[in-house]
C-alpha cells in the first residue's frame, strides 16, 4: 500500500470538498491532472489523454484500495452521482504519509481554482493544461484551435475561456 499516493488523493478530496465541489470522481481526476500540470510538486500518478480529458488509471485504482479500508467514502446521491469524502481511517492515512507544507499550499490552490466547477467545465479545463503542459502548445490561439480539434463537442468560445482559465491556473496570460 503506498500511502503517500493517498495522502495525495485523500489531501485533494478534502480541498474540493472545503471548496464547495461535488467532489465525483471526475472531479478529483481532474484536479489531481491540474496539479500535476500546474507541477508545483511532484505527483506519482501517470497520465493519458482520455474520452473525457486527462484520466489517471492509478488514480482510480488507488481510489478502489482507499474505499476498501475506508480512508475514503463513497456516497451515491440518487440523480446526481458519487460524491468522496474522508473515511474513518484517513487520520490513519495522514499519520502515515504526511504531506508537506508545499504539497498543502499546491493541493489548497487547486482545490480553490476547481471549486465548485462541474465536469463539463473541467474535462474543458484539464484538457487545454494538458495541451499547454504535455503539447507544449503555449499561443493561446493554437491551444483554443487544439482544444476544439480534440473535443469537437467544445466550442471556439468554450474553448477560449477554458485556455484563458487554464493560463491563470498555469501562471501565464499568454
Amino acid at each position: 500500500m503506498e500511502f503517500k499516493k493517498h495522502a495525495l488523493i485523500l489531501g485533494v478530496i478534502e480541498g474540493l470538498n472545503r471548496h464547495g465541489s461535488w467532489t465525483g470522481k471526475t472531479h478529483v481526476q481532474k484536479a489531481m491532472a491540474l496539479l500535476n500540470a500546474k507541477a508545483d510538486i511532484a505527483l506519482p500518478f501517470q497520465f493519458v489523454l482520455y474520452k473525457h480529458g486527462p484520466y489517471s488509471f492509478d488514480i482510480e485504482e488507488e481510489l478502489e484500495q482507499m474505499k476498501g479500508y475506508a480512508a475514503v467514502v463513497s456516497e451515491s446521491v440518487p440523480g446526481y452521482g458519487v460524491m468522496l469524502r474522508a473515511g474513518e481511517m484517513a487520520g490513519f492515512v495522514k499519520r502515515q504519509a504526511p504531506l508537506s507544507d508545499q504539497e498543502k499550499e499546491a493541493i489548497e490552490r487547486v482545490s480553490a481554482f476547481v471549486g465548485g466547477g462541474n465536469v463539463i467545465e473541467l474535462e474543458r479545463i484539464a484538457t487545454a493544461a494538458w495541451i499547454r503542459t504535455r503539447e507544449k502548445i503555449q499561443d493561446a490561439d493554437r491551444v483554443v484551435a487544439r482544444l476544439h480539434e480534440l473535443k469537437p463537442h467544445v466550442s471556439m468560445q468554450e474553448a477560449a475561456a477554458a485556455a484563458r482559465r487554464v493560463a491563470l491556473l498555469l501562471g501565464s496570460g499568454k
